[in-house]
This record gives structure tokens, C-alpha cells and sequence, in this order.
């Protein structure tokens, strides 16, 4: 029996919607609509956006180019373009024979493990070497002893942070080990900056302010906020310890490891409520206390800004 041909134009209108979560997974590709992310067909580490901005399953790769569902198909499986058009007809119905065998499956699997391995590879190494520079530029830092930063602030200096010479805070950025993976720096005005390199990890690090004491029985209460200032600020009202986040999507992450660290531990997750952001701070708090349990306050400083005024 010969195999029907099909129009380009038919299957593409069939096949609108369905690439992400339908026609993809069938060849082993995955993709992650309007995030950078390794190329499936080249890898890399965000050099690949999908944004099916045509509907076609578009994609733009900045190493081997820019394409639709059906050339992404073509560089992961090797494909010829007619087979593409084909099988792809076949994953939305408008043929119910298809050319790819469980050997062909297995095979785009494998590749895809091997691309996966991979990168996980040369994302460990690149946080390594950005590691080991955030550990030089604390342990060599040449000290001040003036920040205009917590000066505006109105709160104290963690004997754990650095002042450099400039005025800059040091603020390191731990696993739930110990090991210190970046560091932030923020500038006498303000700014937050954390190693720009390429490969730095600051998921799931956080910087504890103040000690915890955990007792083996008894919950002891554990805060986790995003900024500095605002972590002082509460640590110096509570007298609680409280874990850095430094950005609101980093407190599930960071929820979640401290979980591990301290069981008993009842987690008090400060959100910053900023309307400019859409409530992001909140948002993320709640994904956190779904994951740790615990509760969610909103500090209120408007009190403290009057009286500074």
C-alpha cells in the first residue's frame, strides 16, 4: 500500500497546539515555552528559546539557527523531511501508519540521556569555577569599615558579611552544606549583583543571619526572606535566625533545603509585598510553604520609614 502524501500546510494546521506537549515527546525532545534552555538537537545552556511563536513549534537556537517543529525534528532525529512530514501527520491523526519503530524510540532516547549527562556535566563544572572565584574575592577582599548602605538602612552589620574598602557589602551564598557557591555584592547605593560570569548557581543558596540552634524535640522557628536589609530587619526585631533567599524564586529552593537540614524547624517565610511585582514575593512564598509547611507574614516597615522621616 502506498503512504499517502500529505499537504505541509494541512498537517501544520493540524499540528497547531499540540508540539509541546504531543508532537515533541514522541521523537524525545523536550521543550519549555519562552525559556532559555540547552538545544535539543546541539545542547549548550541557554543558547535554546521556544516560543511556537508562529504556531509551527518555532524555536530560535543562537549556534545551529532558528526553525519551526518540523526542522527541530529533523536536527534531533536526522529525519529527511518528507519522514518528518509523515510521522507527524501521524501523531495528529490525519494517518494512522507510521515508519518509526521502538528501536528508533530507543535510539533518540539514548542520544537524549547522552545530551542530558552532559550538560548537567558542563553546568557543574562552570558553578565550580564560579565557586572557587567567589571564594577568592571574600577571602581576599580588601576590608572598609564604613557601609553607606547600612547606614541608610538603619540596621547591623552580620559578623559573617564583609565590608570591602569601597563600601561594598560581601554577602556569601551557602548550600545547605556549607559550601559557598557565589556571593552578592551590594553597593553602597543599593545595587545587587552576584558574580555575572556565565555557569554561577545561587538556586537553593542562602545566607543565614544570626545562628540556629536547633533543639532534637522541640520546633524552633527558622525565617526566610529575600534581601539583606530585610532580613536584618527582622532578625534584629525577632531575634530569630533568618536564611537569605536573595530573590523571591529562590524561596522554595531554599525552603526545601533547609527542610532536609532542619526537620523540626517551623519555617516563617517574610514575603515582600510589591505591587509593581504582582505580589511576586508572595507568590513564591506560598509555592515555598506548600513544599516546607510553615506560615507567611508580610513585614510592614511603613511604620519605620515615618519615623526615619
Amino acid at each position: 500500500m502506498v503512504k499517502p502524501r500529505f499537504q505541509l500546510d494541512d498537517v501544520k494546521a493540524k499540528a497547531q497546539g499540540l508540539w509541546d506537549n504531543t508532537i515533541f515527546p514522541r521523537f524525545g525532545i523536550e521543550v519549555v515555552l519562552k525559556k532559555k534552555k540547552p538545544c535539543p538537537a546541539c545542547g549548550g545552556r541557554d543558547r535554546f528559546r521556544y516560543d511556537d511563536k508562529n504556531g509551527n513549534g518555532d524555536y530560535i537556537c543562537q549556534h545551529c539557527g532558528a526553525g519551526d517543529g518540523f526542522s527541530l525534528i529533523q536536527k534531533c532525529t536526522h529525519l529527511s523531511f518528507p519522514d518528518t512530514i509523515a510521522e507527524v501527520a501521524a501523531i495528529v491523526g490525519l494517518d494512522t501508519t507510521s515508519n518509526i519503530t521502538d528501536a528508533d524510540r530507543e535510539k533518540w532516547r539514548k542520544q537524549k540521556e547522552l545530551r542530558d549527562k552532559e550538560q548537567r556535566e558542563l553546568e557543574h563544572k562552570l558553578q565550580e569555577n564560579i565557586a572557587r572565584k567567589a571564594e577568592s574575592i571574600f577571602r581576599n577582599a580588601y576590608l572598609g569599615d564604613f557601609s553607606l548602605y547600612l547606614k541608610n538602612k538603619q540596621i547591623d552589620k552580620d559578623p559573617k558579611i564583609k565590608i570591602t574598602h569601597d563600601g561594598n557589602l560581601l554577602i556569601p551564598a551557602y548550600d545547605e552544606h556549607g559550601k559557598m557557591w557565589n556571593v552578592q555584592t551590594i553597593t553602597p547605593d543599593g545595587q545587587k549583583l552576584f558574580i555575572t560570569d556565565e555557569g554561577g548557581r545561587t538556586g537553593g543558596c542562602f545566607f543565614m543571619i544570626g545562628e540556629v540552634q536547633p533543639d532534637l524535640y522541640d520546633a524552633h522557628i527558622i525565617c526566610i526572606a529575600e534581601g539583606y536589609a530585610t532580613g536584618m530587619s527582622i532578625h534584629m526585631a525577632t531575634g530569630y535566625p533568618v536564611a537569605l533567599a536573595f530573590v523571591a524564586n529562590n524561596q522554595p529552593k531554599v525552603g526545601a533545603a533547609l527542610r532536609q537540614k532542619y526537620p523540626n524547624a517551623v519555617f516563617v517565610y517574610c514575603a515582600d509585598d510589591d505591587s509593581a511585582k504582582k505580589n511576586t514575593g508572595l507568590k513564591y512564598a506560598q509555592e515555598a510553604q506548600a513544599i516546607t509547611g510553615g506560615i507567611i507574614v508580610l513585614p510592614d516597615f511603613t511604620k519605620i520609614k515615618e519615623s526615619v522621616a
